[in-house]
């Protein structure tokens, strides 16, 4: 299964593999070059839309671990209160 359905084969296991990789590099990168930015004296604009959209990344990742968890793996044990 590529798409749709309930089982998820080698080729979607590689996809969701690869977007993950993919999704945690690009945040990664951004944050370590903001960390260099204002660490070499830079002044960072826009401060509130940069936390809002982290925000946003944080409230993202929050849900696809639910998901994970809960519908595609199964699991229904105990969990931390990000994950409530």
């Amino acid at each position: 299964m590529a798409n749709g359905g309930t089982e998820c084969d080698l080729a979607c296991q590689t996809k969701i593999i690869i977007n993950g990789d993919n999704a945690a590099n690009l945040i990664s990168t951004a944050c370590e070059a903001i960390q260099h930015f204002t660490s070499n004296g830079g002044k960072l604009k826009h401060g509130a839309e940069v936390i809002a959209k982290a925000n946003e990344l944080e409230d993202l990742a929050v849900k696809f671990q639910k998901f994970v968890l809960r519908e595609a793996v199964g699991y229904s044990g105990e969990v931390g209160k990000m994950l409530q």
